[in-house]
């Protein structure tokens, strides 16, 4: 409380700055204060923030098939996968700066993903093949290859398994980012076929 005789005005700025990770993000805080002969106490007057407006990634799930020694055939076997496998299947998970949204179900239609401008990555929980396996026949072996493309760069370990999509995005971009998935069927056995 700060208690003023005669007309006299007090201007007080107040500098927060916070650095994460090499981030710096400050913001100004003004306080007033214009009295004759009362007491009075420190009020804001005005917030005045720094920090960069939030960049978008849509990121989108694409849900592929190739079949190699399909019965009846490879089309009727990737008909059957395709059927039955789909993008909200695929739970991704997308870490960066202050994304609005960690974790999600994949969309054929995409999902815009807010965060603050730097490095982004989307990674996917692997997806569980024996349901589909079980109901291509006995034979049937099915994986899951997994890539990216857009305004993200796959990144695969040393024996070449997707690992994670990466990107760097800037102020209020717009980006896309699709994760590809293929089902690779071999010696499959259509359920539906005569």
């Amino acid at each position: 409380m700060i208690k003023l005789l005669g007309i006299s005005t007090a201007i007080i700025f107040v500098l927060n700055a916070v650095s994460i990770g090499g981030y710096h993000q400050a913001s100004w805080e003004i306080y007033a204060q214009s009295n004759s002969t009362v007491e009075t106490k420190k009020q804001p007057l005005v917030a005045n923030n720094s920090q960069g407006q939030q960049a978008t990634v849509i990121v989108t799930k694409v849900v592929r098939c190739d079949s190699s020694l399909g019965i009846p055939s490879d089309d009727s076997v990737c008909q059957f996968v395709l059927e039955n496998v789909d993008a909200n299947q695929f739970d991704l998970v997308v870490t960066g700066n202050n994304p609005n949204v960690t974790s999600f179900q994949g969309s054929s239609n995409g999902t815009n993903i807010s965060l603050d401008p730097g490095n982004y990555t989307i990674s996917e929980t692997p997806f569980d093949t024996m349901d589909i396996e079980n109901q291509l026949g006995e034979t049937a072996v099915v994986t899951i290859l997994t890539d990216s493309s857009g305004d993200c760069s796959s990144q695969f370990n040393q024996i070449d398994t997707f690992q994670e999509a990466k990107g760097t995005i800037s102020n209020s971009e717009l980006q896309s980012c699709e994760i590809i998935n293929t089902v690779d069927v071999s010696q499959g056995s259509s359920p539906e076929a005569p």
